[in-house]
């Protein structure tokens, strides 16, 4: 793959809005962390986000990152990325691999270019991981990485946007619509590749319950990313709202059946939008960050609470909203973009995957919250 294919890549990762922060976050220029609390009277979010990782890959001014991490627990949890986000050259896949007690690079298969846009490891010897826009799905059986899957290109390359993992003979592949076509959805099921039709065909993002419950953001024939679907174990439907009318989507977790959280924005702009589903109806749900803090992942805390990774006009910043509505926000070290944040599950604390500057080019990195981490 060349360097043009690579730069097509860096700029249509996850979605529009957050290629164009990746721009931003890899000139950042923060000052020493700190503690603000955005609200009056708002006691402030915790402290204690501290790279454990980073590393680099490739000549000095490659710019290597991490864009997705995902954990089973204490002792497992895998980050992943690639060597090159500028496009420059065609860069290769990256794959961190927390053991419980270190983080450790671990070897691909031979010849793969591209980036690694998305993971999922339901245990400590399966994790899966999808390559953006160089048409791959890799497996991890606890011993060694292979390629488990191939789509070809015809003419236009087409991305992959997710990867949701059950088991090694349950896993779900998606590839939603956006700046280049998507492979559409794919569900290994036994040793079969089963192309999913219908509704499923433009799920771009998803957040997983079990293995017959699983929210989504997905496309109709009118925008990417702009309708919300639930996957119920035999079908895949679309949910309405009027609350929900005219957006896009851009993250989804799902905490249960009751406790659903969505960011979105009219048109995919950048008035953004917190919305809530409690089972019963959605609503909107107040963001009282400044207005330069853009939110781009979303995370449970483990308590009730959210932690989001947010862009500013001159920071990183980690962005908390209490089970009881406050919010807060800590300053991340200069330099630092964080694109992802996962829950380690069983704690109260966090991962997160991104990158940090380390001119002329820029370091692979993660960070941790809490004492599990």
């Amino acid at each position: 793959m060349g360097a043009a294919t690579h730069d097509r890549e860096t700029r249509v990762h996850r979605n529009p809005r957050r290629s164009a922060a990746l721009r931003i976050g890899i000139g950042l220029a923060a000052a020493a962390m700190a503690t603000t609390a955005w609200l009056p009277g708002a006691a402030a979010a915790s402290g204690g986000w501290q790279v454990v990782f980073q590393a680099h890959y490739g000549t000095p001014a490659l710019f290597n990152g991490l864009f997705k991490v995902a954990a089973s627990g204490k002792a497992n949890a895998w980050a992943v990325g690639g060597t090159d986000l500028s496009g420059s050259t065609p860069g290769a896949p990256l794959a961190e691999h927390w053991t419980g007690t270190s983080w450790q690079a671990t070897t691909l298969p031979s010849g793969l270019t591209g980036t690694l846009i998305s993971v999922s490891t339901p245990a400590p010897d399966d994790a899966w991981a999808v390559s953006q826009l160089t048409g791959y799905a890799l497996h991890w059986d606890g011993t060694s990485w292979s390629v488990a899957k191939t789509w070809p290109e015809h003419g236009l390359p087409t991305q992959i946007t997710d990867v949701a993992a059950f088991s090694p003979s349950n896993v779900w592949v998606f590839g939603g619509p956006g700046a280049y076509p998507g492979v559409g959805t794919w569900h290994l099921r036994g040793g079969t590749w089963h192309r999913v039709t219908g509704l499923a065909k433009g799920v771009t993002f998803v957040s997983t319950l079990s293995r017959s419950d699983m929210w989504a953001i997905g496309a109709d024939n009118v925008s990417p990313e702009d309708i919300l679907l639930h996957y119920n174990g035999t079908t895949w439907q679309q949910l309405s709202s009027p609350v929900l009318a005219g957006l896009q989507f851009s993250r989804i977790l799902a905490l249960s059946d009751t406790d659903v959280w969505v960011l979105g924005a009219p048109g995919g702009g950048p008035k953004e939008q917190l919305l809530h589903f409690d089972g019963t109806q959605w609503s909107s749900v107040p963001i009282t960050v400044p207005q330069s803090v853009q939110l781009v992942s979303i995370a449970s805390d483990g308590g009730g609470g959210l932690w989001f990774s947010g862009f500013g006009s001159s920071a990183q910043w980690a962005v908390h909203r209490s089970a009881t509505g406050t919010w807060s926000g800590t300053r991340l070290a200069a330099g630092s973009t964080v694109y992802d944040l996962a829950l380690i599950p069983g704690t109260k604390s966090l991962w997160g995957a991104g990158s940090l500057t380390a001119p002329p080019g820029a370091d692979a990195a993660i960070w941790g919250h809490g004492p599990a981490a």
